[in-house]
């Protein structure tokens, strides 16, 4: 069979393929046409169909439909995906794709801002200008009207991890689950930095000696993650037999673990783990660079958010600091500066306001 949309299929019938679309919509006129030798001809004559002057502009939420058949639908998450899309292009009002412009977005960003986050915005724009990129790549569009928008700023959320003690506490509460597998699964989340669905879905023949292949993964890229040898041993006595799934769905399990913990941490669930791994990796002496393979960040945006983490992190500013570099301590200068009429003094200052006085040559030639 062909693909089918709402108000629009393409079909095979035992002459070749057929096109039904409504150009208007549902309660505007049919256009119906047969006798296409293949797939390609009958998408290629609906296309052109709306490049004709005569001939009726499509809307947007024909284009998202489009979009999905002829690209969206290959995406991991294309349904939750489609499903966005569509809702946002109903709640523009379903314009005309060649009369949509940037302040129609703008204007709509605004009064959408009076309901949801700024995220979430941004979110729906990065949505909606995907779906007109590809589309003018593909030909059917002639421009994206959100290419030169900019996405409203947000403060980078700080992300929360369990100590090792909570990370004790929470393996105990696994371990007591009826659930047998939510124990081990999130072992391996906290010795490989594996997202849950990953560790779950884990079979024998990814399991291979000292390592763990995770494949399936959000960004689609098959990656190798060590695992301790002794370790692994113990958790293999724990799975299924045979070559197949190795674990049973127990993400319930765990939910259930986690709220007898007791932790606070709003939004935060099973990805804790992941974000859990990666902090201590950090603070324990760990590499950006390493850390970014483990995780599969296939940006370093994504692994700098640890960095902070790491013991070395921006040491530079306390052996090369001005009170470093005068060779006196920060609670010695502050000390001698409380001392007086209660201003600071400044060793360097030893003239009139507004001038620096220093015996470096360098540094008053650059200043003048």
């Amino acid at each position: 069979m062909g693909t089918v949309r709402a108000r629009c299929m393409i079909k095979k019938y035992e002459n070749g393929w057929m096109v039904d679309f409504y150009p208007e919509g549902k309660f505007g006129p049919r256009v119906r046409k047969r006798g296409f030798r293949t797939r390609i001809d009958a998408l290629n004559y609906e296309r052109n169909y709306f490049n004709q002057p005569t001939a009726p502009k499509r809307r947007l939420l024909d284009l998202v439909r489009l979009w999905y058949d002829l690209h969206g639908n290959g995406l991991k998450d294309h349904q939750d995906r489609f499903s966005k899309t569509m809702a946002i292009a109903q709640r523009l009002g379903n314009p005309r794709v060649k009369d949509f412009k940037t302040s129609d977005w703008a204007e709509y960003r605004t009064r959408r801002l009076e309901a949801v986050k700024p995220a979430t915005v941004n979110h729906e724009q990065r949505y909606l200008s995907a779906v007109f990129s590809e589309m003018r790549r593909l030909g059917y569009c002639d421009h994206n009207p959100l290419a030169d928008v900019r996405q409203i700023q947000v403060d980078e959320t700080e992300l929360t991890f369990l100590s090792l003690a909570q990370c004790q506490q929470l393996l105990q509460e696994c371990q007591r689950s009826r659930n047998t597998h939510a124990y081990p699964v999130a072992v391996i989340c906290l010795a490989t930095g594996a997202r849950w669905g990953e560790a779950e879905a884990l079979t024998h023949s990814r399991w291979l000696p000292g390592k763990v292949v995770f494949s399936g993964t959000k960004n689609g890229k098959t990656r190798t993650v060590p695992i301790d040898p002794d370790l692994q041993a113990q958790l293999t006595r724990m799975a299924f037999p045979g070559t197949g799934r190795m674990w049973d769905s127990c993400r319930a399990a765990f939910r259930k673990a986690y709220e007898r913990c007791g932790f606070n941490t709003p939004k935060q669930l099973t990805h804790i783990l992941r974000h859990t791994f990666a902090s201590h990796y950090m603070m324990a002496g760990g590499d950006l660079l390493s850390l970014q393979r483990i995780l599969g960040h296939s940006n370093i945006q994504m692994t700098m958010r640890y960095a902070h983490l790491s013991p070395d992190y921006l040491e530079s500013a306390v052996r090369l600091s001005p009170l470093a570099q005068m060779g006196e301590s920060s609670q010695k200068v502050v000390k001698e500066g409380g001392e007086g009429q209660g201003e600071a003094r400044n060793p360097l200052n030893t003239g009139s306001k507004g001038r620096i006085r220093t015996a470096d040559p360098g540094i008053m030639s650059a200043v003048l």
